[in-house]
């Protein structure tokens, strides 16, 4: 297949790549700077997603990965055009590229986010919960791509939590650094927030086979095992060996966001294969050993 692939540097991304270079052609869509694997198969493509250049991309694609989103997506409102132009209006440039370039499948990297908080696994027909700008910018780029479905099969894989070996900056890798550090994490309530978070490995294999579906659809990619803020940082410190330290918030009622991955396991046909514990303890050892080679 030919691919074009945004956001091919990321964290998800640059797994995809490795994972698909073997046997497909990719136009990696990326601002300069960014790291791809030297390969045949791989194309650069120098571009900011704020305006796109159709006209360097090929003029004919089977499918396309949208796994870019804004790096200024915590700073709203003073980054909002930023986000908004890489997370929806890029979305809907590529929409019509591959429009034109008569692709057949085109996959959008949405989050599980987009349905707030549920106190059940949240489904992917339960109705939108916009908390905050970030998530509105990812759910109009979901309606934008569903719009397309006379043309391609419109995709939208709706990630929680990815984690996993050389992620930084994030969530998971936040929580274990601090654990390490001997800093509080901070917990709502008794347990702070419940999630099924996925490992990278497992996430980048539902990515993939999204690839081979024939009709639009909307799936959740998570992990198999719910867990909450306060187990996570117990789990942590166990793998670790340094005890976590608390500092508690009053609760503010049943926070969970957890994806049910029933439509993962049917229509992507994928079971998440990494336990909590192994990816804990690989992200766990790819962090500390960072920090030793660092200290020497």
């Amino acid at each position: 297949m030919r691919i074009v692939v945004t956001g091919a540097t990321g964290f998800v991304g640059g797994q995809v790549v490795r994972r698909l270079m073997s046997d497909h052609e990719l136009y990696c869509v990326t601002r300069k700077g960014g790291t791809l694997p030297v390969h045949p198969h791989v194309q650069r493509v120098e571009q900011d997603l704020v305006t796109i250049d159709a006209g360097a991309l090929p003029k004919t694609v089977d499918a396309i990965l949208h796994l870019a989103q804004s790096r200024e997506f915590r700073k709203f409102p003073d980054q909002a055009k930023d986000i908004f132009k890489v997370n929806t209006e890029s979305t809907l440039q590529l929409l019509e590229y591959g429009r034109h370039a008569k692709c057949r499948v085109f996959v959008y990297a949405s989050s599980g986010g987009v349905c707030g908080y549920l106190p059940r696994p949240i489904v992917e027909t339960d109705p939108p919960q916009l908390i905050n700008f970030y998530l509105a910018s990812k759910y109009a780029a979901e309606c934008l791509v569903n719009s397309y479905g006379d043309f391609f099969a419109p995709i939208n894989l709706r990630y929680f939590f990815v984690y996993g070996e050389g992620q930084r900056d994030m969530f998971m890798p936040g929580l274990l650094t601090r654990v390490l550090q001997g800093s509080p994490v901070t917990i709502a309530g008794k347990t702070g927030v419940a999630m099924n978070p996925v490992h990278v490995s497992d996430a980048v294999e539902a990515t993939v086979r999204a690839l081979d579906l024939v009709r639009g659809d909307i799936i959740n990619v998570a992990g198999g095992e719910t867990t909450t803020v306060y187990d996570l940082a117990e789990l942590i410190g166990q793998v670790t060996g340094q005890k976590p330290v608390y500092q508690y918030e009053p609760d503010k009622g049943a926070l969970a966001m957890v994806g049910s991955i029933e439509n993962m396991k049917l229509k992507l046909g994928v079971t998440p294969k990494i336990t909590l514990k192994e990816g804990i303890e690989r992200l766990a050892k790819d962090i500390m050993d960072e920090r030793s080679a660092t200290s020497r």
